[in-house]
């Protein structure tokens, strides 16, 4: 039997648009093995997605087709914690345990930096891919047929806070959202803060992130999606966080405290979303340094 665990992850940081991407500890983990019966057996999800339009079962077949590798059967067991279309990666995460499950169950033929270019191309993007790899913070851009990036981890001074909404929102919807042409001076504003944010955030440097993590492609058009945006980021920075910023496409928001400050800032926010948004989720996660795990273990799936 195979177990790989993923970590849910953050996409553009702030100004890192379809650039950057962090992971944290909050994982799914899926359990995979081989059968004789000739049939797919999924678990762990809605009865809807029990089938061949599975993501996982799609991605593993990508691999299968290329190494030329056919099981008899499968079984794939999914335990999710991490909630879908909410920003934080779920599609890269499905993906990423696909890929790496179907390579081990054929012997590992293809190496890391294949099965990311596989998982890049089914997905589309590489910046929440990336760190559901690798784990960190990533860096990543597509060059040619191929996918460069760049891991660091993220300095221990920081803490992260995960805002959860209870509503979905789709990357489509979110992408519908931006303008079609940003100015050259947004443009350059950006690429400055982007540096800025990566570098602050890998090297321990929280009087730098406040100015850093500011976004001008696609935080001031997405924003409006989100229920309560402004009055969170209003109430969050109040409360001392470095900066709050929409978790990839959204409505999911992630602020960034220092790590001294953590436990007060949990506390006074998870108050504060009592009174105005109850049903939302708040969550105080470390980052992820190593991505995604895969475990070989001898137990039978019961």
């Amino acid at each position: 039997m195979i177990r790989v665990q993923v970590p849910a992850t953050s996409a553009n940081i702030g100004p890192g648009f379809d650039a950057f991407g962090m992971a944290y500890q909050f994982y799914n983990t899926f359990s995979f093995k081989e059968k004789n019966d000739g049939k797919l057996t999924i678990r762990g999800v809605e009865r809807r997605y029990q089938g061949k339009n599975n993501l996982v079962y799609q991605a593993m077949q990508k691999v299968f087709a290329r190494v030329h590798y056919y099981p008899h059967g499968l079984y794939i067991l999914s335990e999710v914690d991490v909630p879908v279309s909410r920003g934080l990666g779920s599609s890269a995460i499905c993906i990423v345990a696909g890929i790496m499950a179907a390579n081990a169950l054929a012997g590992s033929p293809l190496t890391q930096d294949e099965l990311f270019d596989m998982a890049v191309e089914m997905e589309g993007h590489p910046d929440n891919i990336a760190p559901a790899m690798f784990g960190g913070l990533v860096c990543a851009v597509e060059s040619g047929n191929t996918n460069l990036y760049i891991k660091n981890a993220v300095a221990d001074c920081f803490s992260f806070h995960l805002i959860i909404p209870d509503f979905p929102l789709s990357t489509k919807t979110a992408r519908k959202a931006l303008p079609h042409h940003v100015s050259h001076k947004d443009a350059v504003y950006n690429v400055s803060h982007a540096t800025m944010t990566y570098l602050a955030l890998t090297e321990g440097r929280p009087d730098v992130l406040t100015a850093a993590m500011r976004d001008k492609l696609h935080q001031p058009y997405r924003k409006d999606l989100i229920r309560s945006y402004d009055r969170v980021y209003d109430k969050a920075l109040a409360l001392g966080a470095l900066g709050l910023c929409i978790s990839g496409a959204g409505p999911t928001m992630l602020a960034v405290t220092e790590k001294e400050n953590a436990t007060i800032f949990h506390r006074e926010m998870k108050a504060y979303l009592g009174q105005i948004e109850p049903d939302w989720h708040f969550y105080h996660l470390n980052p992820d340094n190593e991505g995604a795990r895969l475990i070989t273990v001898n137990d039978p799936i019961q």
